[in-house]
């Protein structure tokens, strides 16, 4: 009986030795599946921060300072908006604002030098409206392949009435000013402003030629458009 006790004996203390610890899988795992559950809470709050339009407060606990140019670019964005789909009413109260000027710089018979500035700014956006708006390295690219691709203007349509509208205005109102009229020959410029746009469209046409665009976009060969349907597509 003693020895068959401590036969028993031996055999438990064995068993304890032999039997491993308690293994940390289950300890460790809980924090895993945590981390786990965490990293994509956390790749979409850092997502919704990458996509948020509204700027991170640099001082969040300091006060705020009124932006005093906020209110008249909102309300200026607002109109706008609102115009970009009169498109034939603005360029025909462009086409008014014009001849305003020119029947006043023609009664006056000053201010010539304000006009032929204000045909030079007018010019250079038209210049704009018709250039592509990548590099001709790119164009070099866009040559050799031959997906179809729309013509993407350097200046928009809406942004050329734009700044023609307000560069218009604000030449009218210079017509007053007695202190910017320059002695000038206005048959003189008229000539030279004449000479500049064909030796201009000139260069422009070449380069057209070279890279083969044209300043509009046309529709895709094979594409099946229902008849009847108008593109409502804005180039703002």
């Amino acid at each position: 009986m003693a020895m068959r006790r401590a036969s028993m004996e031996e055999g438990k203390t064995a068993h304890d030795v032999e039997e491993p610890p308690p293994a940390m899988e289950d300890v460790v795992e809980e924090p895993l599946v945590e981390q786990q559950v965490k990293l994509p809470q956390s790749e979409a709050i850092m997502q919704a921060i990458i996509r948020s339009s509204k700027p991170l407060p640099i001082n969040p606990g300091g006060p705020d300072l009124p932006n005093p140019c906020a209110w008249p670019t909102r309300v200026l964005q607002q109109v706008s908006d609102r115009l970009v789909p009169w498109r034939w009413c603005r360029w025909i109260a462009l086409a008014i604002f014009v001849g305003a000027l020119t029947a006043r710089v023609a009664l006056i018979e000053r201010q010539f030098f304000v006009a032929y500035v204000l045909a030079i700014y007018i010019f250079q956006q038209f210049l704009l409206f018709i250039s592509p708006a990548i590099d001709d390295d790119e164009l070099h690219t866009l040559e050799s392949g031959g997906e179809f691709r729309p013509f993407v203007r350097a200046l928009s349509e809406f942004l050329l009435w734009q700044r023609s509208f307000c560069s218009t205005g604000a030449a009218l109102l210079a017509t007053f000013a007695d202190f910017l009229d320059v002695d000038v020959d206005g048959h003189a410029l008229v000539m030279y402003f004449v000479l500049l746009f064909f030796y201009t469209m000139r260069q422009q046409i070449q380069h057209m030629i070279k890279y083969r665009y044209v300043p509009w976009s046309g529709s895709k060969k094979g594409s099946n458009k229902e008849k009847g349907k108008k593109d409502e597509t804005y180039d703002v």
